[in-house]
């Protein structure tokens, strides 16, 4: 599973698809520091001596300027676009080499199958771990340079737990996208059930726990 990890961690980083992700992710974490930055000087001279400063980066959702809209902010874009980054690099994992003609060849070679899926898996999510790790270097670089703000080591290793945890869940979506890949053939038809299902789950995700918790654990009575 290694050798196929190595190629196609290879393949995903001179592919089109990645240099996309990493300039759209790196511009969507630097628009947000543009307009928060005002912000976020006034609050680190107001609590100057204060403990995590540094994070207010990540946290705080910025407006643009005097029209209202409101930004999300780091924290927010990543817990959104998160799902999509292992629906988008494992949707056709298996099928697209299927369609392709390579499968049959592929496992024509002294190889399990497991391994295959596996490899895909370990080089889906490296490179996802690349591109989130360079969106987070890009913002502490903007926080360190324009704003003069410096990372305690309480910060760093919350801001490197936040990443491992965040790993896990894109995880998730990176095996379902993967199991989709090998039971549906048609590539198309895998990303439509993919983004579908996420779609599903950010927009009513909210509702359907709510209508569940209230018919397991319903809420009597006064607080």
């Amino acid at each position: 599973w290694m050798v196929v990890a190595g190629k196609e961690f290879a393949d995903h980083l001179w592919s089109p698809r990645f240099l996309i992700l990493l300039i759209v992710l790196g511009l969507a974490a630097l628009i947000p520091m543009y307009f928060v930055a005002d912000a976020i000087r006034t609050a680190a001279q107001a609590l100057n001596g204060q403990s995590s400063i540094f994070l207010f980066m990540f946290t705080v959702a910025p407006s643009v300027g005097d029209t209202g809209v409101q930004i999300p902010s780091a924290l927010s874009f990543v817990s959104i676009v998160g799902p999509l980054l292992g629906i988008v690099f494992a949707f056709d994992a298996v099928n697209g080499e299927r369609s392709g003609g390579t499968l049959p060849r592929l496992l024509s070679q002294p190889i399990f199958r497991d391994d295959v899926i596996n490899g895909k898996f370990a080089a889906g999510l490296s490179v996802i771990a690349l591109v989130l790790t360079l969106v987070v270097g890009v913002i502490a670089a903007f926080g360190i340079i324009r704003l003069g703000i410096v990372p305690g080591a309480e910060d760093i290793l919350r801001i490197i737990f936040w990443l491992i945890v965040t790993f896990l869940y894109v995880s998730i979506w990176l095996a379902f996208g993967l199991l989709l890949s090998v039971l549906v053939r048609g590539a198309a038809t895998s990303a439509l059930i993919g983004f579908g299902t996420w779609l599903l789950l950010t927009v009513f995700g909210g509702l359907i726990t709510g209508v569940v918790k209230n018919v397991i654990a319903p809420v009597t009575g006064t607080l």
